[in-house]
């Protein structure tokens, strides 16, 4: 069973040192060891590595792109076949050492690091208890915890403050296996510790005695556990010296006990007042739960020896497996990753609004973003501005746009200093209130930059209402588009009951673009299409929906994608593996061919074939009358594109149907697609990866008498109209052909007018 070990203590404690020995300790014992260092100063393996500093984490994704990480660049074997990893930090003074955790923490979650050894030790630093450094407690990570301490007031004052770290991330799970007394000879020293075991409630595991042999080992850049062994080796362990011996074998039996399994107890902090009481008997303090273990306890540290825990009254270490599957699930997330992050290229909006926008088409949950009150601001406009536009221009309300049901925690720079979890949880049980059907909570850059870990609100949870967890985190997750991947992902694996069956005639519509204009239009085309063939629509993943509807996803037994663009050839992947999901071939059909075939093939897949036939005849003699009708004005004319679609098909099709000549197909690259895609037969011309540059040249070379492209220069080319291609067409039988009647109406368009001088005022101002 796998063990993750966290030793906490202030700094220059000595933790580093003894976490190497136990690791060094461990390895002995015939275990897979993993040390992890969560120190700025990075020097928690040293010993472990013959005095040779490694590189750390940050220090390497500062120098490195996203897509050149490899495991062994950060991964390095110590003595014993112990990997070491380094979280390193920033420059005293300068950045936040504690997000540093996270990053380095994320990226090892990424390579699954820790799933090749069996029990993991995180060496932390105790002087800061912020978000970062509490990483290792988190209820994900550590299921044991040591403190290290002394006889020093402010060693206490560290481990007492570190308890009350593990307090607020307890939540009826025990992890604090006791103190690790690392004497420093000060006067008072053994009466000081064990009073303050007692009055905190744990047991102290080991003493370990100030010596000089730690100092010999160190000289040789060795643990004491290598130095011994090393003798042991050598002569039988001859010269092995008493004190050497005893060292040695405190190191032994903590690691035996670690692996028998050690009894866990609750965290018990004391008050600065009653911390004091202890340390100086300034006060006679009753404390509520003293140390059951006491008497025996105080008989030892009388006689100055180590106290261990008797291995045959262990509870022993016990994992949740449910957690282990969870975190295996957001390890397989990590690999979702959006166009723009792989290439490493400027951010397209951020993760959180990305997130955001997705979110809100949970029509029954409240989206409560963890965040400051101006990104709510701008994520609310972003997701109402396609609403509002529509609604004025067209008359259409989309509710989910214009209103779209979220609230915000207005996390202000007293939430920054202190922590946002306070005003996270108030904000949640005042939406409990409300009754919604779920609550999601989606953090922002400042949440990740401090560390406010929103998976755990997750036990605020009402049996009705549950509460779901994005951590987009802003920018520090990735762009606009990586905030969707998150969304989409996270949900999913959240929400979706993997224990529903499948039912025949059913089907479910994935990654419909909500921004676009024609998003319900489209789904109407195709909901009468599939209505005809007795298909029914399940969920719309994630479109206008609710929350039973996305937990009995796995109703259907055919998914639909809406787009099969590089995102959604990654969701696609996404159910493949993780709900086995059978998924049509292709996307919602855009033009006469495409929704031919695309109803042809559903329809075979449905036992429906005849029905398909019909909608396509009936369909086949209205796209030829109308084609008929513009012929003559196009036949001939030349067509240039220059566009970032990366399906032209539909376009291609109705021009050539229409007689047109195509003269150059330009493909501009686009973040959120990849490949041009084409089944046509043809002779023209086309570009890939099309240099912007060259648009004004291959105009005046080409000589086109229709432009295509996505938007308008500003600038009217002789002889030539221009038109733009949406980013999401229609979908059916005639997105093609009525472009192509809009290009026949405006070269049949009388520009001529004497005293309106129309045809000079169109060629100056025109742009569609």
């Amino acid at each position: 069973m796998k063990n993750e070990i966290a030793i906490y203590g202030k700094g220059g404690i000595g933790k580093s040192t003894l976490s190497a020995n136990i690791s060094a300790a461990l390895a002995d014992s015939g275990k897979r060891v993993l040390q992890i260092g969560c120190d700025p100063k990075h020097d928690s393996t040293r010993l472990l590595l013959n005095g040779r500093k490694i590189t750390t984490i940050l220090d390497y994704i500062k120098t490195t792109g996203a897509l050149d990480y490899k495991k062994e660049d950060i991964l390095f074997e110590g003595y014993g076949s112990v990997g070491c990893v380094e979280a390193g930090g920033p420059e005293p003074g300068v950045g936040c050492a504690g997000r540093g955790i996270i990053t380095s923490f994320e990226l090892l979650e990424q390579f699954r690091v820790k799933e090749e050894y069996e029990i993991t030790l995180y060496d932390v630093l105790g002087d800061v208890v912020c978000g970062g450094f509490a990483v290792p407690i988190r209820r994900e990570y550590a299921d044991t915890i040591f403190l290290v301490t002394s006889g020093e007031y402010m060693a206490m004052y560290a481990a007492n403050n570190i308890l009350r770290g593990i307090k607020n991330y307890e939540n009826g799970k025990y992890r604090v296996a006791g103190l690790l007394y690392n004497s420093r000879n000060i006067e008072d020293e053994d009466r000081k510790v064990y009073a303050f075991a007692a009055a905190v409630g744990l047991p102290v595991c080991a003493k370990i005695p100030r010596s000089n042999v730690f100092a010999q080992a160190e000289r040789k850049n060795i643990t004491v556990v290598e130095l011994i062994s090393r003798k042991m080796k050598l002569n039988k362990g001859a010269d092995i010296q008493d004190e050497e011996q005893k060292i040695y074998d405190i190191f032994k039996s903590l690691s035996r006990n670690i692996i028998d399994g050690v009894p866990m107890y609750e965290a018990n902090p004391l008050s600065d007042d009653e911390l004091e009481a202890v340390i100086y008997q300034t006060v006679k303090a009753d404390y509520k739960k003293p140390f059951s273990k006491c008497d025996s306890e105080t008989k030892e540290s009388e006689n100055h020896q180590g106290i261990t825990v008797n291995s045959e009254n262990h509870q022993g270490i016990t994992v949740n497996s449910e957690n282990h599957s969870v975190k295996d699930e957001v390890t397989s997330l990590n690999r979702y990753l959006s166009k723009n992050v792989i290439r490493n290229e400027p951010l397209h909006g951020c993760a959180f609004n990305g997130a955001m926008t997705m979110s809100i088409h949970i029509r029954d949950a409240v989206i409560l973003a963890h965040a400051p009150k101006n990104c709510a601001y701008l994520s609310y406009q972003s997701i109402s501005s396609s609403g509002r536009r529509r609604l004025f221009e067209r008359g259409a309300l989309m509710p989910v746009s214009i209103s779209p049901n979220f609230q915000c925690t207005d996390m202000n720079e007293t939430d920054m200093i202190f922590g946002g979890m306070e005003k996270l949880t108030k904000k949640i049980k005042d939406i409990n209130k409300q009754q919604p059907k779920a609550i999601i909570v989606i953090s922002s850059c400042p949440a990740g930059i401090i560390g406010d870990d929103i998976d755990r609100v997750k036990d605020l949870a009402d049996k009705d209402i549950p509460i779901l967890t994005v951590k987009s985190d802003g920018n520090l997750s990735g762009d606009y588009l990586q905030g969707m991947l998150l969304c989409y992902t996270e949900l999913a694996t959240q929400i979706i009951d993997k224990s529903v069956k499948p039912e025949k005639k059913i089907v479910n519509i994935v990654f419909e673009k909500v921004v676009a204009k024609n998003t319900e239009s489209n789904f109407q085309i195709i909901e009468e299409y599939l209505k005809q063939m007795n298909i029914t629509v399940n969920c719309r993943f994630l479109c206008n929906t609710t929350f039973d509807k996305l937990k009995n996803f796995c109703k259907a037994e055919l998914n639909l994608l809406a787009y099969k663009d590089y995102t959604g050839m990654i969701l696609e992947k996404f159910f493949k593996e993780k709900y086995g999901c059978k998924f049509f071939d292709k996307q919602f059909p855009v033009g006469f061919s495409e929704t031919a075939q695309w109803l042809k093939e559903i329809s075979s897949v449905m036992g429906e074939s005849d029905v398909a036939r019909k909608i396509v005849e009936e369909n086949t003699a209205v796209y030829k009358e109308r084609i008929e009708k513009i012929k003559a004005t196009l036949k001939g004319k030349r067509l240039m594109i220059i566009t970032y679609n990366h399906s032209l098909d539909w376009i291609l099709t109705a021009a050539i149907d229409a007689g047109i000549e195509i003269v150059k197909v330009c493909i501009l690259n686009f973040s959120q697609d990849e490949g041009f895609r084409t089944q046509l037969n043809h002779s023209f011309l086309i570009e890939e990866n099309y240099d912007n540059e060259k648009r004004e040249s291959d105009i005046e070379k080409y000589n086109p008498d229709i432009l295509l492209s996505n938007y308008e220069s500003g600038k009217a080319y002789k002889n030539c109209i221009t038109d733009t291609i949406p980013m999401c067409p229609d979908a059916g039988f005639f997105s093609g052909c009525s472009m192509v009647e809009r290009w026949a109406s405006l070269i049949k368009l009388n520009l001529q007018g004497e005293w309106k001088k129309d045809e000079r005022l169109f060629k100056k101002y025109y742009t569609r």
